[in-house]
């Protein structure tokens, strides 16, 4: 598509604003080639020339100061300018023959060359720039002739001229197209950053909201007057740190997407349990808000397929959570097609609609990228980050899917994730009998003396005794004095983390050297998950902790047999 008219003007105007910049220079270079060509062409020319060329630089130096020409006075500067700076060395043939010829073949090539590198803004600021070059260049052949050249040198020196003509455009071409992809450049990375700036303060924004109500909620229980009043002000806090737990896993989703460490699993799971599971906990939702929360297409589902049902739930909850928040009236719609594919596999597509106010056609371009929302007010009146559609995609086309959405103002908006997945069978369940864990003994090791409280508030009541430990080489110290029925472990403290811990516990006879550790990990990663088991250590906890999921871990290490435990 060809630019703009104004934007030609634009850049003309930038090209003219230039020159204004570069006035004395054209003054002391006029200077210059006074004095170097005007014993060739006469010196009664040469000052003649030089206060004519002088006098035009100073009537458009303080023109300029005070007004911005209109597009036809900017070209026919140009033009002035390369008529009059080209007739310099014209008088050189007249006066010195084939070497004044030399010399005004010199200076146009110059002027021509200097047409180019200073116009590479606008197409039409070179060609009036460089036109007058061109016509002295076109009448070299002919003053070669009345000089006495033959008609063989006549055409080489208009070869010569055609080609320098053909370079000059070139080398304009190529200087105008690196200084637009420069400008390009530039502006994304200016909008990057802008985007990213803006993103930062809203983390900020976003982090002291959750914070703000936990010190709020610390300060009310501890002069709460009534159990109820604590109850209250407790569960606010616990509210704010799940708030503040969801925030940081989509930072850390989004780190390890951009810096491409992201992967996925594939394993057997229960896609009808999964939904089911996914509507009971939206359907109350959707009821407090007043809306309508639908089911379509759930009998076509199969039973257990392979992939990885967390980040189905996940890119699942965003798309529930996004239509209740933006949807104030009406109904959201969650609706399942599946079909069989010839190589055995499930073709699934699942549709979340809702009856909100639809997206234009700026908002849907923006959609899935990073560091944005919808608009300013969005992040105001719903909050967020943005992040969420963002990875949502990033995590269906890893599993080999794609997120898709459509959308018009008034219309409401439908987004679907289609995915591709195996079919699979459901795997044989082993009875486990659970014993009663009386009289335990934990070791909790991490550097930072608020999670080593945290912790013990967790297992108070729960253990019959808790020790703690502030790096791997005190734990391993105390592992080698006492017995321990439970190791939890960070990974990442000063003198020794936990992996070269536990190495060392396993590989050193001692009371605990089979004795079960938990990572705690702020990164539960497949490749941190292997060198986690590889270690040593018998699961896993993803930081910020949850009472439920450490209980759950102690429960697979303590209870079910070695293979089982390995991958709690």
């Amino acid at each position: 598509m060809p630019p703009a008219a104004g934007t030609l003007s634009s850049d003309l105007m930038e090209v003219i604003a230039a020159r204004r910049a570069q006035a004395r220079m054209r003054a002391g270079l006029a200077i210059g080639l006074t004095l170097g060509f005007g014993a060739i062409t006469g010196w009664t020319w040469a000052l003649v020339w030089l206060a004519l060329y002088g006098g035009l630089q100073a009537v458009e130096y303080f023109l300029l100061d005070r007004r911005t020409p209109p597009t036809w006075a900017a070209l026919a500067l140009l033009m002035t300018n390369g008529v009059v700076f080209g007739a310099f060395a014209a008088a050189g043939p007249l006066r010195d023959g084939v070497f004044g010829l030399a010399c005004w073949i010199c200076l146009l090539c110059g002027g021509q060359l200097n047409s180019a590198l200073t116009s590479q803004k606008s197409r039409l600021a070179f060609l009036a720039a460089s036109s007058p070059f061109a016509v002295y260049l076109a009448t070299i052949p002919f003053v070669a002739l009345w000089l006495g050249a033959k008609i063989h040198q006549a055409i080489a020196l208009a070869a010569a001229a055609v080609l320098i003509i053909v370079f000059t455009h070139m080398i304009w071409r190529a200087a105008a197209r690196a200084l637009t992809a420069e400008s390009e450049a530039r502006a994304r990375a200016e909008a990057a950053d802008a985007a990213k700036s803006a993103f930062v303060a809203m983390v900020s924004h976003e982090l002291r909201t959750p914070i703000s109500a936990i010190l709020a909620g610390a300060a009310e229980a501890r002069g709460a007057r009534s159990e109820g009043a604590r109850d209250s002000n407790l569960e606010l806090i616990a509210s704010s740190g799940r708030m503040m737990r969801a925030l940081l896993d989509d930072l850390l989703d989004l780190s390890k997407i951009e810096a491409g460490r992201m992967g996925v699993e594939t394993i057997a799971f229960d896609l009808r349990r999964l939904m089911l599971e996914t509507v009971r906990f939206w359907a109350p939702v959707a009821r407090g808000r007043g809306l309508t929360f639908r089911l379509e297409g759930a009998h076509s589902l199969p039973a257990w397929v392979a992939g990885d049902p967390t980040r189905v739930r996940q890119i699942l909850n965003n798309l529930l959570s996004n239509a209740l928040k933006f949807t104030e009236v009406g109904a959201v719609t969650l609706r399942m097609v599946a079909a069989p594919a010839a190589d055995g596999t499930w073709n699934i597509a699942l549709e979340v609609a809702d009856t909100g106010a639809g997206m234009t056609a700026e908002q849907m371009g923006g959609l899935f990228t990073a560091y944005g929302q919808g608009s300013d007010s969005v992040a105001r009146t719903h909050g967020g980050t943005g992040l969420g559609l963002n990875i949502s995609r990033e995590l269906a086309r890893l599993m080999g899917g794609d997120l898709t959405a459509s959308s018009a103002p008034g219309q409401g908006s439908t987004f679907r994730l289609a995915l591709g997945l195996a079919a699979a069978q459901a795997p044989i369940q082993t009875p486990v009998i659970a014993t009663a864990q009386t009289g335990l003994r934990v070791l909790i090791v991490d550097d930072h003396e608020i999670n080593r409280r945290a912790f013990t508030l967790i297992l108070q009541g729960a253990v019959d005794t808790i020790a703690t430990a502030q790096d791997g080489q005190e734990a391993l110290d105390t592992l080698a004095l006492e017995r321990f029925d439970l190791v939890l472990m960070d990974l990442n403290m000063p003198r020794m983390g936990g992996l070269e811990a536990v190495g060392i516990l396993r590989a050193t006879p001692g009371p605990n050297q089979r004795t079960p550790v938990i990572a705690l990990t702020a990164s539960a990663g497949r490749a941190e998950v292997h060198l986690c088991l590889a270690a040593g250590m018998n699961a896993f906890v993803m930081k910020p902790v949850e009472a439920a999921e450490l209980f759950h871990a102690i429960e697979a290490v303590l209870d079910a047999d070695p293979a089982v435990a390995a991958v709690a």
